[in-house]
């Protein structure tokens, strides 16, 4: 994994605290691929000799941002990383004002709504409501799944640049994860097309067989997508049809009304006032 640091160095370096940006590189050495690191393998990832990882580890590990396994001596992001990330969700108030929306969609469909926001190539769960769960993938608040063969990771892709959807591709290996799973980019960019027609976009058994999802855009009041909410639903028990027809209204329903909630002017309310 390449040093991060240089990502952060846009405009004006001359005022760049690069202490601070290499420590907050060292985080993002970790990730779904690698959830812990020894010492030496976050020492080359960063190109640092191992004195200076150890200072930094040393330094994140006091101040509660990374964790160490007594055993392994193996670290971790610790609980002072969530943190950060559930403080930004607060301020932007989003899972706080979806909850509530959330729930409803769980009780009209009877199947497990999540919530995810984008992350680089992947998308990480915000919050979910389910009272089971129809994967064998653990899914919790701050799990980190593919975008490229997620429906939630397809819509947050669909509503960026094409140039930054190739940039943020860049390096990922699109994993075969079924016989469904797309790994042709410019597939992807077909179905993002797509989805920016219909307003939302469905996954057949893409990541996991006998599961497959629908998802729709939720904007903030700039009119930017900045999350995505889903349906996931059996493919033995809800074929693409009804998933189609009678789920995805309510889906639609229920983001619209989330987009409203932060601030977002709908095609609905524009046409009430």
């Amino acid at each position: 994994m390449p040093n991060h640091v240089s990502d952060f160095e846009t405009g004006d370096s001359r005022y760049m605290v690069r202490s601070l940006a290499k420590g907050l590189s060292l985080l993002l050495c970790f990730g779904r691929e690698s959830p812990s690191l020894s010492l030496k393998e976050l020492a080359e990832r960063m190109g640092w000799s191992k004195g200076t990882a150890y200072r930094f580890t040393f330094t994140l590990q006091q101040l509660g941002y990374l964790d160490q396994d007594p055993t392994t001596k193996r670290y971790r992001p610790g609980v002072k990383v969530l943190d950060l990330g559930f403080g930004c969700l607060s301020s932007m108030g989003l899972t706080e004002r979806a909850q509530s929306y959330l729930e409803e969609l769980f009780q009209k469909t009877g199947q497990p709504v999540h919530l995810a926001v984008l992350d680089d190539a992947d998308i990480v769960y915000v919050a979910r409501r389910a009272d089971r769960s129809l994967t064998t993938i653990n899914l919790y608040v701050g799990a980190r799944l593919p975008a490229y063969c997620t429906s939630m990771g397809k819509v947050l892709l669909a509503y960026r640049p094409r140039e930054e959807v190739r940039r943020l591709m860049k390096g990922v290996t699109m994993r075969r994860h079924t016989p469904h799973t797309v790994t042709s980019l410019e597939r992807l960019h077909r179905e993002f097309e797509q989805i920016r027609r219909a307003g939302y976009g469905i996954t057949d058994q893409e990541l996991e067989l006998g599961v497959h999802s629908a998802a729709a855009p939720i904007w903030d009041a700039s009119g930017q997508v900045i999350a995505a909410v889903n349906v996931s639903t059996l493919a033995g028990r809800v074929s693409l049809e009804e998933l189609r027809g009678r789920f995805v209204p309510r889906l639609l329903e229920a983001a619209d009304r989330i987009s409203i909630a932060l601030g977002h002017v709908t095609r609905v309310e524009a046409r009430a006032v």
